[in-house]
């Protein structure tokens, strides 16, 4: 009989499909995987033709399906491979679709030779584990844990099934179908996925895995904040992290600026988030050279005109300490000037901030720069992204799902793109509140962004510009998160004065057709206020993590498998206890009484058999030595009334079936006594030991 096998390549199927779904989560390209989804039924089709058929057409179609198939993953996939290296798809991306492709030519290998080695299509479980372990870190969430369970449950399945077949195969079992292999294996792979799933997130914690990123939890990046104090002045490092806790910079002045009163001075740009913080682009932000002429006074430093067409604003800035690392400008810069006799060099950035490569020994600079508009107004246009920027620019995790999901529900009846970021940034300065002191999250696998939007609801800029730069993302609003100094405070001589504590981040989009503007989600001074009831409620949060967000729901899942694991046996008892409980004929609750004694006596060390006669048990039971004489009577009587109700043909009474329950309690009650005090103990008796290594 050779149908079961075909339940064998059903389920390596529907492992598959799970497989791939995850690959087109995680990868967002559906073409891609349902091709590799239909490649591999063609593979394991072949297979099981070629395997499980006894005719010669059979065999032939298989073949020629197996070579066709073979023939198709490597033109179809290939292309498809190109066409993604075209596109720039690189890291986990990449290896993910590798490992897919690696999944469906396994497909065409495993299924041809069924039989001739163990377990070959469980084979099919080492590709799918390589899919969950890039897919997880990219797309953590409840659909990627619902199907690592899922996948767990049918892996396990496969390999008992299969397992089963091998041992039939081999003539170690007896006739087995489909519905015994359901009924067996299902069982055991639902129990073993709970108890395997249990243990593990009794030792790793289900967050662990839902909300940290893999580069987070593998790099365990320093703490780095966006802007640090550090040698009298205030540093923005190339990649900073966002640890949450209080914000530590002095009110140390740093910079006095004439000609100006404009408050946003950009220092540094950052393209790439990763998952705790930010880091700039080496390629889209690289350094370009400036145009030098010397005069007597000063050095000029000129570039190109950036992309921004405006107004240029004119500013000399006058640094609190001689040696300047930092020199913040009001805008993209077009013109530097230095003093002639001290200089540094320094180069423009391409998203037209200023780089110094070594410290600038001078405490006076002037810059010429082309502020950034806060709305598209008036004729500013502006060359278009190339593919690349806009690819970097754009980037959202598609693990942050409900991210992307919030953005959507937010800006639904914006029509613009314009429209769309400025409700995202209404949205973020109402509805969360801003705190120079948000939870500390040193330690801790957790998305920041996700964190902030669902969990803590308040937090410091460097929070708000991150959660409003992945918000625009979602909504397909290229941005970058900009740090620098953000600072009205002007003196008697409208001098613009900017202090340590004045460091910010904010977010500049770029509107096609128009160019780039700044957001700044971070709520003002006035809006910054909470009264006792909002106190109360962030303190709760935080203590009470009862949100949807939660990664402790994946344990309802595990519940759940213990539930349909659990549901056989019960089935099982259930069915028992029926039996045992429900209405019988008279006769039947007699012999039941019988048949009970019969068994006990047995494990007391009487002689009695199942295959005897009633009276051949009675007559054994009274020449048992020093067995009590109220359990002989006992034994007695109740074979009498099972002789008379199975041989004489009578019908009992209710008196009857009464008096065997007490006989037989009675024949209880002496058994255990004479098994305390005269049988000899299971574990000390030679005869027990000899007869457990006879069946060992």
């Amino acid at each position: 009989m050779r149908q079961p096998f075909w339940v064998v390549y059903a389920v390596a199927y529907g492992l598959m499909l799970i497989a791939f779904w995850v690959v087109e989560m995680a990868t967002e390209s559906r073409p891609f995987a349902t091709a590799c989804a239909l490649w591999t039924l063609v593979g394991l089709a072949s297979g099981f033709f070629q395997t499980h058929t006894a005719s010669a057409w059979g065999k032939g179609a298989g073949t020629l399906l197996w070579l066709g198939g073979l023939v198709g993953v490597l033109t179809h996939l290939n292309s498809a491979w190109q066409v993604a290296a075209a596109a720039g798809v690189t890291g986990d991306w990449a290896w993910l679709m590798v490992i897919a492709v690696v999944a469906v030519l396994v497909s065409y290998l495993v299924g041809r030779w069924w039989g001739e080695f163990y377990a070959a299509l469980s084979f099919l479980v080492v590709p799918v584990l390589s899919i969950f372990g890039l897919a997880i870190p990219m797309i953590a969430g409840l659909e990627i844990a619902l199907a690592f369970i899922a996948a767990m449950v049918v892996g396990l399945f496969l390999v008992a099934t299969e397992s089963l077949l091998i041992r039939w195969q081999k003539g170690q079992l007896g006739r087995i179908n489909p519905r015994f292999l359901l009924s067996y294996c299902w069982r055991l792979a639902v129990t073993g996925s709970a108890l395997v799933l249990t243990v593990g997130l009794l030792l790793v914690p289900p967050a662990t895995f839902l909300h940290g990123p893999l580069s987070q939890q593998l790099m365990r990046l320093p703490p780095l904040p966006f802007a640090r104090y550090a040698h009298g002045t205030v540093e923005f490092p190339d990649l900073f992290m966002m640890p949450g806790g209080p914000v530590n910079l002095p009110d140390t002045e740093l910079f006095r600026v004439r000609g100006t009163t404009y408050p946003r001075w950009r220092v540094r740009t950052y393209t790439y988030y990763i998952g705790s913080g930010w880091r700039i682009s080496q390629e889209l932000d690289a350094p370009e050279l400036p145009f030098i002429r010397r005069t007597r006074q000063a050095v000029e430093l000129s570039w190109t005109p950036p992309r921004s067409l405006g107004s240029p604003i004119t500013a000399m800035v006058a640094s609190s300490f001689y040696r300047m690392t930092v020199l913040p400008a009001p805008g993209e810069v077009v013109r530097l000037f230095l003093p002639a006799e001290r200089s540094g060099v320094v180069l423009r950035t391409n998203s037209g901030c200023l780089q110094a490569l070594t410290p600038v020994q001078a405490q006076v600079y002037t810059v010429v720069a082309i502020p950034i508009p806060e709305t598209p107004e008036g004729r500013r246009r502006s060359e278009p992204l190339s593919l690349e920027e806009r690819r970097a620019l754009s980037y959202f995790p598609p693990y942050l799902y409900r991210v992307r999901e919030l953005a959507w529900q937010v800006v639904r009846d914006a029509r613009s793109p314009f429209e769309r970021a400025k409700a995202l940034e209404t949205f973020l300065r109402t509805h969360y509140r801003y705190s120079e002191a948000p939870p500390l999250l040193l330690g801790r696998n957790v998305d920041v962004v996700s964190f902030f939007l669902f969990e803590a609801r308040e937090g410091a800029c460097d929070w708000f510009a991150s959660a409003l730069a992945l918000m625009c993302r979602a909504v397909g609003i290229p941005t970058r998160v900009v740090t620098g100094f953000y600072s009205d405070e002007v003196d008697e001589n409208g001098s613009l004065i900017i202090r340590a504590n004045d460091a910010h981040a904010w977010v500049e989009a770029y509107i096609d057709g128009f160019g780039w503007i700044i957001l700044d989600a971070t709520p003002g001074d006035g809006e910054r206020r909470s009264n006792l009831w909002e106190l109360l409620q962030r303190w709760l949060s935080r203590r009470h993590r009862a949100t949807y967000s939660n990664p402790q729901i994946v344990w309802w899942f595990i519940a759940v498998l213990w539930v349909l694991g659990a549901l056989p046996a019960v089935w099982q008892v259930s069915l028992r206890a029926l039996e045992q409980y429900r209405p019988r004929p008279r006769w039947q609750l007699i012999v039941h009484c019988y048949l009970n004694a019969v068994r006990l006596g047995r494990k007391v060390g009487l002689p009695l058999l199942f295959n005897a006669t009633p009276w051949e048990n009675a007559q054994a039971c009274v020449k048992t030595p020093r067995f009590p004489l109220a359990g002989k009577e006992a034994f007695q009587r109740l074979a009498d009334l099972v002789v008379a109700v199975l041989y004489a043909g009578e019908e009992p009474s209710r008196g009857r079936v009464k008096e065997a329950k007490r006989l037989w309690k009675q024949f209880r009650k002496q058994a255990h006594l004479y098994k305390r005090w005269f049988s000899p103990s299971p574990i000390l008796s030679l005869k027990w030991v000899q007869e457990w290594l006879e069946r060992v």
